[in-house]
């Protein structure tokens, strides 16, 4: 019943049911494979489906969310199901296609959702290209904060890390502003 609403409502009505589904946690995901296999509903929909099985972490999904990834040809779509997929543990598999995509791409709101997937995929890959983002003097002010805090998130979970980060060429810059920002809160 939940599925049917998520997919049919308006968004108010579909954050509930996300956020309920993700209260019920592993249980659900026999029925969000079948409904995001299943042709009867949109490509919004389906993508929606697919952030949900991120959430939830189970990887029973991870099969589905390769084969739902050759439906989509456009970027935006593809990065849900990116990101859906490094936080269901396949974020090694991913990770260079998201960094190239960050590398090559110059909308403020793709580049947000890219540093999203980035931060999720927990690898050094990762860390070396939203360091490299932050250094890129094209990029706007709350978009390298963006960047900061993926790289953060990485850190937080990948402690190792600070070595490698430290190591890249503006690796100590971003060490200090991490630094600062966590004195700060």
């Amino acid at each position: 019943m939940l599925l049917s609403l998520l997919v049919s409502e308006d968004s108010e009505t579909a954050q509930i049911c996300f956020d309920a589904l993700i209260q019920m946690g592993k249980d659900v995901v026999p029925f969000l494979i079948e409904k995001m296999r299943s042709e009867d509903i949109d490509p919004v929909s389906r993508l929606y489906l697919a952030d949900l099985a991120g959430e939830i972490g189970d990887i029973r999904a991870v099969t589905h969310l390769y084969e739902l990834l050759s439906k989509y040809s456009d970027e935006r779509s593809q990065i849900v199901i990116y990101e859906a997929l490094a936080r269901l543990g396949e974020g090694e598999k991913v990770v260079d296609v998201l960094a190239l995509m960050l590398e090559e791409n110059y909308d403020a709101e793709l580049q947000d959702q890219l540093i999203m997937a980035l931060s999720n995929t927990d690898s050094s890959v990762a860390v070396k290209a939203l360091a490299g983002f932050y250094g890129n003097k094209l990029a706007d002010k709350s978009t390298k904060a963006f960047a900061l805090e993926g790289i953060h998130s990485i850190l937080a979970r990948r402690h190792e890390l600070k070595n490698y980060l430290l190591s890249l060429h503006n690796g100590k810059e971003i060490a200090e502003r991490l630094y600062q920002w966590q004195k700060e809160i």
